[in-house]
């Protein structure tokens, strides 16, 4: 039997290399592991890193597009109370007395009357300007109130109807009158 002592030390050394296998693939095992999860560690980091910027960047896109929001908004209301105040000028001077829009008329025609021109206003007006003008008189126009003067072969036109004064007025004076209202 001199073989069976061969053969456990054979054995007892297999299984010592085995064991030995065994505490390598072990200590591999946990290597590999505890990189993966320092992998995952730093994986799940640069994620929430980027998840926390996106999410910071959509906060700060809705914010600003909220803001435009509101911003759009004041501006249109701002436009409806100019449009209000425009609307209300025109009104106040749809309803001037006579004797105002006669006053004005005269030193509208006064100040510009030629001749060989020729004189428009509006249907309401009509007897007022002839009265108050030796120009003849060449039909009504579509105006709140005021006069049209066009040279007799109608190149030369001036045009001084309260609407397009008042258009001239508000836009010259708009800045203006919207840093009043809105203070």
């Amino acid at each position: 039997m001199p073989l069976e002592p061969v053969i456990e030390e054979i054995t007892r050394k297999g299984q010592q290399r085995v064991a030995e296998i065994k505490s390598e693939a072990e200590k591999e095992v946990e290597k590999i592991v505890e990189e993966a999860k320092e992998k995952a560690a730093e994986i799940l980091k640069k994620t929430r890193e980027a998840a926390e910027s996106e999410a910071e960047r959509l906060r700060k896109q809705e914010i600003s597009s909220v803001n435009l929001e509101m911003k759009r908004e004041e501006l249109n209301r701002r436009k409806e109370v100019l449009e209000e105040v425009y609307a209300k000028l025109v009104e106040k001077v749809k309803a001037m007395p006579p004797e105002d829009k006669k006053k004005l008329a005269e030193k509208l025609l006064k100040e510009n009357e030629q001749e060989g021109y020729r004189v428009y206003s509006n249907k309401d007006d009509e007897e007022m300007i002839k009265s108050l003008t030796k120009m003849p008189y060449a039909g009504n126009i579509d105006c709140i109130g005021g006069i049209v003067i066009e040279s007799e072969d109608g190149q030369f036109r001036v045009n001084l109807t309260f609407d397009e004064m008042l258009a001239t007025l508000y836009e010259s004076k708009m800045k203006e009158v919207s840093e009043i209202l809105f203070k």
